[in-house]
């Protein structure tokens, strides 16, 4: 009770803190000098959509699939785990059946032509399982897809990082050439300096992402508000458009060097707080912020070729 009332008298100031503070760090910020616009979209493109959880789509990609769909783009959709660990009154069985059912509604919401769930243990993702990525292999196959989209690898949920590890193993397995992988922003800001592509949204593209929100019922504990707050303050990075969501964008090689250089340096994704509500929204810009700036150097050397493994670029 005491907690509840404490969140009711900080709401607002909390509130103004967080649009003042993102205000800042996003009209403040260095773009990329290799920032694209848009570039992820075109006709004829296969999308395949990598998520976590039931949710992390839309929080991360949410407008840009909207964007597919209006181009007719076909889309598969897979989800890594079954949702199953999720704070809820529900029992786990109820709330792995809840987040499936939500999963089915946003397949028809964006129009994805297929939808996988491999009901991994929530909380448990482990990118070494063998069975796991034999299972990505067959779906690869199958969609044969031009885009993939999977989360950051610099997030602070071990089953974000995990997703994007199997992705990593499927495709060294399977098609080591791949070339348009676009990592996307869930919980733990990207630093704008090594966004290198950025999908903007209209008002009304805004509005709509927001609306898909609804479906997350079973996630009462997520205030998905500090989300749309985000997209809003992310336009500052360009300077255009009424919101935008995030990308690094690379190729399978590139990824592959980004994640050796995380493990030399001992990057857990437990060093950061993640991003749920408008209460932990500064400790997940500043937990570990110089570690985290450390790692971004890092990665920024990646992107711009830079890197060498033995340098002290670092």
């Amino acid at each position: 009770m005491v907690k509840n009332l404490a969140k009711l008298i900080l709401k607002h100031p909390i509130k103004l803190i967080n649009n003042i503070y993102t205000y800042y760090y996003y009209k403040n910020s260095v773009a990329n000098e290799n920032l694209k616009i848009d570039d992820m979209i075109g006709k004829d493109e296969k999308i395949m959509v990598f998520s976590p959880h039931v949710d992390d789509e839309t929080i991360g990609i949410g407008a840009t699939l909207l964007k597919h769909k209006k181009e007719s783009n076909s889309m598969a959709l897979v989800y890594l785990t079954d949702g199953g660990g999720s704070t809820s009154d529900l029992s786990r069985e109820e709330l792995v059946k809840a987040r499936r059912m939500e999963g089915e509604k946003i397949k028809e919401i964006y129009k994805f032509n297929s939808i996988y769930f491999l009901d991994e243990i929530d909380g448990k993702l482990d990118s070494s399982k063998e069975e796991l990525i034999d299972k990505i292999i067959n779906l690869l196959s199958k969609e044969e897809p031009t885009i993939i989209y999977t989360p950051f690898l610099l997030d602070g949920h071990t089953d974000h990082v995990e997703t994007t590890r199997a992705v990593i193993r499927a495709l060294e397995k399977c098609n080591n050439s791949f070339d348009r992988i676009y990592m996307y922003e869930v919980n733990c800001p990207i630093d704008p300096k090594i966004i290198n592509s950025i999908s903007i949204m209209d008002e009304k593209l805004y509005n709509e992402k927001g609306n898909i929100y609804n479906v997350f019922s079973s996630q009462w504990a997520m205030d998905f508000s500090v989300f749309e707050m985000l997209d809003r303050k992310k336009r500052f990075i360009v300077n255009e458009g009424y919101g935008a969501e995030v990308f690094v964008r690379a190729n399978l090689d590139t990824i592959v060097e980004i994640e050796k250089m995380l493990y030399n340096l001992g990057f857990k994704p437990e060093q950061f707080r993640q991003l749920s509500s408008r209460y932990n929204l500064l400790p997940s810009f500043r937990t570990n912020r110089e570690l985290k700036k450390n790692y971004v150097c890092g990665i920024k050397n990646i992107l711009n070729g830079k890197f060498q493994q033995n340098s002290n670029l670092l």
